[in-house]
């Protein structure tokens, strides 16, 4: 159709994301998105982080915000 808005991709629930911990590391974002393990950590310095020891951890609200914002991981 002419003029119809494009589809919008929506996070469900049930997606793998969701059935993570609330803190993600980049073991986590490998397994979930199939990234490898540079990839993993570059998406985790380039969003809001934390660090437990030297352990670095994303909050997995972050990624599904930039995942429906952006529709990209950076």
């Amino acid at each position: 159709m002419a003029g119809s808005a494009p589809a919008r991709v929506v996070l469900k629930d049930c997606s793998g994301l969701m059935e993570r911990p609330e803190w993600l590391g980049p073991r986590d974002l490998m397994e979930v998105f199939g990234i490898g393990r540079t990839k993993a950590f570059e998406v985790c310095k380039a969003l809001p982080h934390i660090y437990i020891g030297r352990s670095v951890r994303v909050n997995r609200r972050t990624i599904a915000k930039e995942l429906m914002e952006k529709g990209k991981l950076p």
